[in-house]
């Protein structure tokens, strides 16, 4: 498990024990910012300079959510986010409340499944082609 889902799993089973018990205790509190701060700190959310993007993830998704499944394979290659981080920040960041919420639903299984072994082929004949 990378440290960005490990963070993810923690932030959710605290939400759910605070969903639970209907009431945030302080240290509950303070952990969850904790998390969070850990978690802005992972690949897909490192701030980039662009006019329309925050954060890595949000490019990526972009270029998914426009139909550039190359390019946003090679732009996870290329920075080092893997399949499972990618979408571990589109199920974190791309909740009910985000605007672009409704495009996740094109994340489906299959669509997940083919991207993997999109990027399971790149990496190899990226490890292939060097010596």
């Amino acid at each position: 498990m990378s440290e960005q889902a490990r963070i993810i799993a923690e932030i959710h089973e605290l939400v759910m024990n605070i969903l639970k018990t209907g009431t945030a205790t302080e240290q509950e509190g303070d952990k969850l910012d904790e998390l969070e701060e850990l978690l802005y700190e992972q690949k897909c959310f490192q701030k980039i300079d662009h006019a329309e993007h925050t954060y890595q993830g949000e490019e990526i998704a972009t270029l998914f959510f426009s139909a550039h499944t190359s390019q946003a394979i090679e732009k996870m290659f290329a920075c080092d986010i893997t399949p499972d981080d990618f979408f571990g920040f589109i199920d974190y960041y791309y909740d009910e409340d985000h605007k672009d919420d409704h495009l996740r639903a094109m994340f489906s299984d299959k669509f997940i499944a083919d991207v993997n072994d999109q990027f399971k082929a790149l990496f190899e004949r990226f490890a292939n082609d060097t010596p």
